[in-house]
């Protein structure tokens, strides 16, 4: 009787680890009516010590550099610049892109540095109605006006869709996020804004945000449109529940429940809550029931928006579960996270538990 065995990196398609990203520094600039993005990325990387040989695709580490990307045109070469002396130190003189595992490589005609530096790109995706990457969704308003938000949903494979990446979980690192959108407009990401300013353009503001924990790429999150929202203080973290403009009476009941649910888990879990904030927003349009991006958690707009006050039971206990439920994840799932996706069900495990304790406290 013949026997196989199997290792636990077998039938991962997974990117080769002889460079390690430390930091990503990304800036997003949406065309809301084009439906397109344009984007410029610096992805600060160090030499891993030990590489393993569980990658599935094989290169030349040597003067090779490959990145998850999927359905991204790139504007000119990748250059490698030093961390220390800013200064670009080569440019990339091939570029190789594979449409079947949504890759893309990038040639050099010198070794990479053995310091650390960082890989900057340039590039153009579209602002797709998929529900899936950087996505736009079309609504109408209460005055019956036509109107569209930009956001994001990245879980699993879908961070790549937005920027070149190592779109797997175990790879995490920080995020540095500026958007620049029309001055008219609220965007948020995971953090905190550290500033705004003017683009140069007389209708356009570029706004960043803090640095991120380290994370990974599937938990990175932003949003673009018109919002209106309630806030409340949990402890000494300001929490957030956005509605589309006009709809912020129905934000209260969710707010309420993360509020409480926050601190329940501040002591069940005996480590606070990391993030200065965490955000709540109602997405016109959107695939799942919602989704735990770190300190920016998007729902679909009925798992979220309610009116207590004619509402359901049912309709309450649904918000109210799904709300633990996600804020659950902002420990199991963020703050540790699954090195593969075939873990996924002790996330989601943990999380399902964790929604009907936290809800019935």
């Amino acid at each position: 009787m013949m026997s196989t065995t199997t290792t636990p990196f077998e039938g991962r398609v997974m990117l080769p680890d002889t460079y390690i990203p430390t930091k990503y520094d990304l800036k997003i600039t949406p065309d809301l009516v084009g439906y397109s993005f344009d984007g410029i990325i610096d992805i600060y990387m160090k030499k891993n010590p030990s590489p393993s040989e569980n990658s599935f695709f094989k290169i030349n580490d040597k003067n090779e550099l490959m990145f998850h990307s999927k359905e991204l045109m790139f504007d000119g070469s990748a250059k490698i610049i030093s961390s220390e002396s800013n200064k670009v130190l080569m440019e990339s003189n091939e570029i190789h892109l594979n449409t079947k595992y949504t890759t893309v490589k990038f040639v050099f005609n010198e070794d990479l540095p053995t310091d650390e530096f960082f890989v900057r790109m340039k590039f153009v995706g579209c602002l797709n109605n998929q529900m899936a990457g950087f996505y736009r969704s079309i609504y109408t308003n209460e005055k019956g006006e036509t109107k569209l938000v930009a956001s994001t949903q990245f879980e699993a494979l879908d961070a790549r869709r937005a920027f070149p990446c190592f779109d797997e979980p175990s790879r995490k690192a920080i995020f540095v996020v500026t958007l620049v959108v029309p001055r008219t407009l609220e965007c948020f990401s995971n953090m905190p804004e550290s500033y705004r300013r003017n683009s140069g353009k007389d209708d356009l503001v570029e706004v960043s945000f803090m640095p991120t924990p380290i994370m990974s790429t599937y938990l990175l999150a932003f949003c673009v449109g018109e919002f209106d929202f309630v806030q409340t203080l949990s402890g000494n973290v300001m929490v957030r529940c956005y509605a589309p403009k006009g709809r912020s009476n129905s934000c209260g009941y969710a707010l309420e429940c993360a509020s409480k649910c926050l601190q329940e888990y501040n002591d069940f879990f005996g480590v606070p809550y990391p993030l200065p904030k965490l955000d709540m927003v109602a997405i016109p349009e959107f695939a799942a029931g919602a989704m735990e991006n770190w300190g920016l958690v998007t729902y679909r707009d009925v798992d979220l928006l309610i009116d207590p006050a004619s509402a359901s039971n049912q309709q309450k206990q649904r918000v109210c579960t799904v709300v633990c439920h996600e804020l659950a994840h902002q420990w199991f799932g963020n703050l540790v996270t699954m090195a593969w996706w075939d873990d996924l069900w002790l996330n989601e495990g943990f999380a399902s538990w964790a929604e009907n304790w936290s809800s019935s406290v």
